[in-house]
C-alpha cells in the first residue's frame, strides 16, 4: 500500500461513447481502480452525449454525465475506442467537438485504438507520433493526415498525448501513465495485483515474434513458447526444449516448424533479438553486454545474427531510435 495523500484527488475524466469496446474501457479503468484502492488520489468521472449506454450483450452502463459545456480541468482525459459502426454520427460529431474544447484543459489525453481517430479527426494529433490498432492505421492516416502515425509499436506518447495499439494495450499504456505521474513503485504493485508478469513498455512490435507462431492449439508447443519468451537469454538446448515440451527432439523440430512455420532456430533466435532491441532502447549498455545477456553471446554474433533477420547494423538501428 502507498500512503494516503492528503491533496486534492487528481481528476480522471472517461469519454463515454456508442459502440465502446470493453475491454478498450474496462482494462484502463481496472488499472485505475486498483491504483486507487492502493491508496493513489484519483477522481474518476464519465461524461458523454447520453447518460446511459448499451455496452456488452444485455448490459448497459448508466451514470454518465453529459458533456461539459465549459473546459474542464482535469489531470487525464482516457479516451477508449469504439466499434465505429455502431457509434452514431450525432454522438461522433458532439464528442469531436467536445475534444476540441476540452483538450488544453487536460494534462494528459489518452485515447485506446480507435479512440486515436477521434483525436485525429478534432485536429489534436497534427505534427504528433500516434499509432492506433493495426487494422486502423491507414485510416489515421487518411483522418489525420498531419500525423506522425507509427504502427511498429503498441503505444506512443508525444506531448501531452498518448495512443495505443487497442484492446489489451490500454492496460500497459495507462500502467505507464500510472508509472510517471504516481510512481513506479504503485505501477508494479498494480501490475502484481492485476498478475501481470510483463509490463510491456510501449515500444514492441504490434506484431512482433511474441505473437507470431501462436496460431495453433497444440498446448505443448504453447508450452514451450511461453517458456522460451520468459527466458529467452537461458542456454536452450533441443534436449531441453523437448524436455518442457514432453516429446521427442525429432518430434519436436517437425512439430513446431509445422504449427508455427519457423524453425525453433529461428524462433529462439528472433526473441533474443526482439529483446536485443529492447535493451537498445531502454538502457545505454554496449552491444557487447546485451549480446551477452540476450543469449546471444557477443556483439559479433548479435552482428551475424541480425543480418539474418534484419536491416543495416545493430549500431545504426540503435542511432536511428535515439534521433526520434
Amino acid at each position: 500500500m502507498i500512503e494516503s495523500s492528503t491533496r486534492a484527488p487528481q481528476r480522471i475524466g472517461v469519454l463515454m461513447l456508442p459502440g465502446q469496446v470493453p475491454l478498450d474501457l474496462a482494462g484502463p479503468l481496472q488499472v485505475l481502480t486498483s491504483a486507487v484502492q492502493l491508496g493513489a488520489p484519483l477522481e474518476l468521472r464519465f461524461f458523454g452525449p447520453q447518460t446511459t449506454l448499451a455496452w456488452l450483450g444485455p448490459l448497459s452502463l448508466s451514470g454518465i454525465e453529459p458533456l461539459p459545456a465549459a473546459p474542464l480541468p482535469l489531470e487525464l482525459l482516457l479516451v477508449p475506442g469504439q466499434y465505429r459502426a455502431r457509434t452514431n454520427l450525432d454522438a461522433q460529431q458532439q464528442a469531436i467537438a467536445w475534444l476540441q474544447r476540452q483538450a488544453p484543459a487536460s494534462h494528459t489525453l489518452m485515447a485506446v485504438c480507435s479512440g486515436a481517430l477521434l483525436l485525429g479527426q478534432a485536429g489534436l494529433l497534427d505534427g504528433r507520433r500516434c499509432t492506433t490498432h493495426h487494422a486502423l492505421l491507414d485510416e489515421l492516416c487518411a483522418l489525420a493526415p498531419n500525423a506522425r502515425v507509427r504502427g511498429d509499436c503498441i503505444f506512443v506518447e508525444d506531448g501531452h498525448y498518448l495512443t495505443s495499439a487497442g484492446i489489451s494495450t490500454g492496460i500497459d499504456t495507462m500502467l505507464h501513465w500510472l508509472a510517471r505521474t504516481q510512481g513506479q513503485r504503485l505501477a508494479q504493485q498494480v501490475a502484481r495485483e492485476l498478475v501481470l508478469y510483463w509490463r510491456r513498455s510501449g515500444l514492441e512490435p504490434q506484431l512482433g515474434i511474441w505473437l507470431e507462431g501462436r496460431n495453433h492449439v497444440d498446448e505443448r508447443i504453447h508450452r514451450l513458447q511461453d517458456a522460451l519468451a520468459a527466458d529467452p537469454s537461458h542456454p536452450w538446448t533441443l534436449a531441453n526444449m523437448a524436455r518442457r515440451a514432453a516429446m521427442s527432439e525429432r518430434q519436436l523440430r517437425r512439430r513446431f516448424t509445422a504449427l508455427t512455420g519457423l524453425s525453433l532456430p529461428d524462433y529462439l533466435a528472433r526473441l533474443r533479438l526482439q529483446l536485443a532491441r529492447q535493451l537498445m532502447r531502454e538502457s545505454d549498455w554496449p552491444l557487447a553486454r546485451i549480446a551477452e545477456h540476450c543469449g546471444l553471446g557477443d556483439d559479433r554474433q548479435l552482428r551475424r545474427v541480425w543480418q539474418r533477420f534484419e536491416r543495416g547494423t545493430p549500431a545504426a538501428w540503435r542511432r536511428s531510435r535515439e534521433c526520434r
